[in-house]
């Protein structure tokens, strides 16, 4: 029923546009040739600057994806680092404090040990002086008692006599 009215239809649509078989024919002959050429070489080198372009883009993702775990690596390890280095200054301070303390009590101990020996140094040679004292004290007491001896009795005495004299004096002290 449509087929004879779009018969009628066309041959009105041909000779009022003037379409020619022949004209219509080339020109798509050249378009389709035309068409061929610009897709040969027009697209595919478009698309395939297209594809190299979204290769290089998606290259540049991945790296960024592996700059992202290197730095998150490199983040983790400089934090292990810190860690370690923050628990070994605790060790050495600790270490350092621990030596500080027995120097300091082997400083205390020689002081002390220096210190007794000059006291029993200062004792020795507070004895010696007494001794020295004690022994000047009897030559001296020893040359009075004499002196005295002979202004009392008036006569001059004789070595023999103030030996003698000095031994009965050191006798009785």
């Amino acid at each position: 029923m449509f087929t004879p009215i779009l018969a009628a239809d066309i041959q009105d649509l041909i000779s009022n546009f003037g379409l020619h078989t022949d004209a219509f024919i080339a020109h798509l002959i050249a378009f389709c040739i035309l068409a061929a050429i610009v897709v040969c070489f027009g697209l595919k080198p478009i698309f395939k600057q297209l594809e190299e372009r979204r290769q290089r883009i998606q290259e540049g993702e991945d790296m960024h994806a592996r700059s992202q775990q290197e730095l998150a690596e490199v983040k983790e390890t400089g934090a292990k680092l810190l860690d370690e280095a923050r628990e070994t200054s605790k060790k050495e301070v600790e270490q350092a404090r621990q030596t500080a303390a027995r120097l300091q009590a082997d400083l205390s101990a020689k002081a002390t040990a220096e210190a007794q020996a000059v006291i029993e140094n200062a004792h020795k040679q507070a004895e010696m002086d007494t001794q020295r004292e004690k022994d000047a004290l009897k030559g001296e007491f020893t040359r009075l008692v004499a002196e005295a001896t002979s202004r009392v009795t008036g006569k001059v005495l004789s070595d023999a006599d103030h030996r003698a004299i000095n031994a009965e004096a050191i006798r009785s002290l």
